[in-house]
């Protein structure tokens, strides 16, 4: 039978977990992330799309797509100027600020 006490320790188990990592540093969050995703191994693809929406980019991402970008001097909105970046598979730099999606399968076209 659980008991009370039982309850209670295991709610401040989870609220010290919770804590420690909401306390983490920005980049120490990444780098977890980061982590996580080079144990599980999905590939990631990313299709850059113009603004009427014809497709620009296909390709495989190496790690992940970082968003970046500017918030307003009381940080609630993004502001012009933001983008994202990746590396692709042969370790090359891409920056853009046109839509995309990233998805774990390849959106290319289908080959006979």
């Amino acid at each position: 039978m659980i008991t009370v006490r039982r309850v209670l320790l295991l709610l401040v188990a989870l609220l010290i977990v919770a804590g420690s990592l909401a306390a983490c540093r920005n980049e120490t969050q990444n780098r977890i992330r980061r982590s996580i995703q080079d144990f599980t191994n999905v590939r990631m693809y990313i299709t850059v799309y113009s603004y009427d929406g014809k497709t620009m980019f296909e390709g495989v991402v190496d790690g992940k797509v970082t968003r970046a970008g500017i918030r307003s001097d009381d940080g609630s909105e993004q502001q012009a100027g933001s983008y994202v970046y990746w590396y692709d598979d042969r370790g090359r730099y891409h920056q853009t600020s046109l839509p995309y999606l990233v998805s774990t399968y390849d959106r290319g076209p289908a080959t006979p």
